[in-house]
């Protein structure tokens, strides 16, 4: 079903807009969709599928942070949540309400009509490698439901609001809670932030986009100085948090992996010489560090101290710049789905054993969610490469149209989605599904740009 904008589409010029009660009518028919899609995975998972991490930072919730390799800022949410109704299922909903709600506000603001919000928000959240995170409570769904909700709020400012620099200033809010989950996360903001700063300066011409360019870096900037004092600080006592140990184990991945393909060992071994080649080739697995360290059964790998590592890693790279980007690459191609075998850790279907008496039964539903995700891994749809090469072609076909009215709005979409992702193929750890995530989502919200401005193009052209 096509957006309605046979009765007035969004205007591209804000102050022109008319304050008509219809712009503000609530969106009942995508709510009701968004409902029964959240509490579906919610009861399908019940209490909500939890990893390792995700019992880690509901842990922290309960007790006090502690930092390490997991940003507290989830942990404080957590804890509010965890108050009102214990355990994973309210953070459950409210993440997975608050991402698929920010995409009906979006098209809301766009005036698509209720049944294509209905028929938008069932297939989106019926997506293969979303489906799989959703019935999970890992960090990826919450990081991607405040960006969303951040963008959908700063489309709203520009498309239909009244005041928008009230929704301006709410958006950039929320896009700074995305940032906090994760340590990774900036750089899917910078296209935000500038398109938050275009939006707020209300001008056109390429001078502006300049100008919004810098306002949205520098603005990036100062929310990365306050996501750093949040998760590296416990509040409110301001004790300082145990260091982040993620690069440390990143960076010992790489030294096997340069090993691997250069076939001269850079490896510390725990006797004081080096890990020979055959065995770290055997033990090298490019899906996961956790895999390649629990290959290690023969625990020939040494551990050491973040800056004797550190220098291991520097002095392997500039001796094998060619072995570490192949095997970066290696790692990116599982990452992306980038291959014929099936893609990696594509659902979490249970809850880990732990001390929090949390457990989880299968029910009536859960079959039926584990099951089509478990099919649908051989799918060409579980694949992330599918919606980045989709993303792109569709603004490759429509920036070159005479009519752009959301050119910037998809711009900054797949931006974020593609910036997430840039910075994944030198620190990604490992080729789960989730963490293509917001990625994904940014590529799918741009497509929903794209086929407005179309549909949009074609309305004016009929009412002529």
């Amino acid at each position: 079903m096509a957006p309605d904008f046979a009765r007035g589409g969004p205007l591209q010029d804000a102050p022109a807009r008319e304050n008509k009660r219809s712009d503000f009518a609530f969106p009942a028919a995508g709510v009701m969709a968004v409902l029964l899609v959240t509490v579906f995975f919610t009861v399908a998972s019940y209490p909500g599928f939890m990893s390792y991490d995700s019992l880690e930072a509901l842990r922290q919730a309960r007790s006090h942070v502690e930092g390490s390799q997991y940003p507290p800022f989830g942990s404080y949410v957590w804890r509010v949540l965890d108050w009102i109704w214990p355990g994973p299922s309210l953070m459950q909903l409210f993440q997975n309400a608050l991402l698929l709600g920010s995409l009906v506000w979006i098209l809301h603001s766009l005036r698509w009509n209720p049944i294509a919000q209905v028929v938008t928000v069932i297939a989106v959240a019926a997506l293969p490698p979303l489906t799989g995170t959703m019935l999970v409570v890992w960090k990826d769904v919450a990081m991607a439901a405040f960006y969303a909700a951040g963008f959908a709020a700063l489309v709203h400012a520009r498309l239909r609001a009244l005041p928008g620099k009230i929704w301006i200033a709410f958006g950039v809010l929320l896009l700074f809670c995305g940032m906090a989950y994760r340590f990774n996360a900036a750089s899917g903001a910078l296209p935000l932030l500038i398109y938050a700063v275009w939006v707020a300066r209300a001008r056109s011409g390429r001078r502006e986009i300049v100008r919004a360019a810098l306002g949205g870096t520098g603005l990036v900037l100062v929310l990365f100085v306050l996501v750093l004092v949040v998760n590296s600080f416990r509040f409110p006592s301001m004790e300082r948090l145990e260091r982040n140990t993620n690069m440390d184990g990143i960076m010992r991945y790489d030294l096997i992996g340069i090993s691997r393909f250069s076939g001269e060992s850079v490896t510390p071994a725990r006797d004081g010489g080096m890990v020979d080649v055959a065995y770290l080739r055997k033990i090298y697995d490019p899906r996961h560090v956790n895999i390649t360290a629990a290959n290690d059964v023969e625990h020939r790998v040494a551990v050491q101290e973040p800056g004797e590592i550190a220098r291991y890693w520097v002095a392997a790279i500039r001796q094998h710049p060619g072995d570490y980007l192949r095997h970066r690459a290696a790692v990116f191609r599982e990452y992306i789905g980038l291959h014929r075998h099936e893609p990696f850790y594509v659902t979490h279907p249970s809850v880990d054993e732990n001390k929090l008496g949390i457990s989880h039964t299968p029910n009536a539903l859960t079959p039926v969610a584990v099951g089509y995700v478990w099919k649908a891994r051989y799918s060409i749809l579980e694949r992330a490469w599918v919606y980045y090469v989709a993303g792109l072609l569709s603004l490759v076909v429509f920036l070159p149209k005479r009519n752009r009215r959301f050119a910037g709005e998809a711009v900054a979409a797949l931006g974020s989605g593609l910036l997430y992702l840039a910075p994944m193929f030198f620190i990604s750890p490992a080729a789960d599904v989730r963490y293509n995530f917001w990625s994904i989502w940014g590529a799918l919200l741009c497509l929903v740009f794209v086929v407005s401005s179309l549909l949009a193009a074609r309305s004016d052209g009929r009412a002529s």
